[in-house]
């Protein structure tokens, strides 16, 4: 279990074989502590910002290492205590830190490791309330609000899978990446300044994005994890089942097809430009 797992545990590595045919691991290095009073999001400041930072970041000419020396253990969310994953979720981020970090400096943004808050009811945030069965980046104070009963909105058989959580606040982190590298604040320009159906398509433009970035994390420490066949299959599956069943013109966050391809692309790649959904065909963002 992950529970009490010292950090330096959390980002080692095992592997005792043959040096020659072992993989060189990125290593996770200097992670700083989680950042409460982290420096402004970018803004955008004129119109052409609004498409060049989202179809043109700098970002997509980055990749990220692979593999990486991040572990991350199986906990089960629904034995886990509050208190419990709140303390794997705020660990699990110096290995999110730690993969994301040189991309975005070598874009020219900075990334302030995010904190944590895991709670249990109705909470009240920066960004306003949040309900239960949810997690949710608030970009007003750049911290990840997640609900403790989030693994009640799969089907009962994906509830206890290794990578639930993983997933899910890879996805959130993935939103910060977008804030600190303002394709976040862009793409709100670009919906403010849209029809109501194209306003929606660019929320899940963002929100099918930031699937791919929790993919190409998961690609990153999946071999120090033992990522399996069958993890890859439950991740696509998880990743079904929070999208609508359906494609829906007014449905913000993408169908299930879509959500599956997204993080998919993400795990079977290194280069965060496989992530461009916003140079996507409309058909691949439904």
């Amino acid at each position: 279990m992950f529970f009490g797992m010292a950090l330096i545990n959390y980002l080692s590595a095992g592997g005792s074989g043959n040096p020659s045919t072992e993989p060189t691991y990125h290593q996770v290095e200097n992670v700083p502590a989680p950042d409460f009073n982290p420096p402004a999001l970018p803004k955008p400041t004129n119109v052409d910002q609004l498409r060049s930072w989202t179809k043109d970041n700098p970002i997509y000419q980055q990749s990220t290492p692979v593999p990486t020396n991040c572990v991350v253990p199986h906990q089960d969310p629904t034995t886990a205590t509050a208190a419990e994953l709140e303390t794997r979720l705020n660990k699990l981020t110096a290995c999110l830190w730690g993969v994301w970090e040189k991309p975005v400096i070598a874009s020219g943004f900075e990334l302030p490791r995010t904190p944590v808050t895991v709670y249990s009811q109705t909470i009240t945030t920066p960004c306003g309330k949040i309900e239960t069965h949810n997690a949710y980046y608030c970009s007003a104070d750049q911290h990840v609000y997640f609900a403790h009963d989030i693994f009640e909105v799969l089907p009962a058989t994906l509830r206890a899978k290794p990578w639930i959580v993983d997933y899910v606040m890879a996805h959130e982190f993935g939103h910060h990446l977008q804030g600190r590298t303002g394709i976040m604040n862009a793409t709100d320009g670009l919906q403010a300044n849209s029809a109501k159906l194209l306003a929606i398509e660019y929320n899940r433009r963002m929100e099918l994005q930031a699937d791919c970035f929790s993919g190409l994390w998961i690609n990153s420490v999946g071999q120090a994890s033992q990522l399996s066949a069958a993890d890859v299959e439950d991740i696509k599956k998880i990743a079904a089942a929070v999208g609508s069943a359906e494609p829906d013109p007014e449905d913000n966050h993408g169908a299930s097809s879509s959500r599956m391809a997204w993080v998919t692309a993400g795990m079977g790649s290194s280069q965060v430009g496989t992530c461009n959904s916003y140079v996507a065909p409309a058909n691949e963002v439904r």
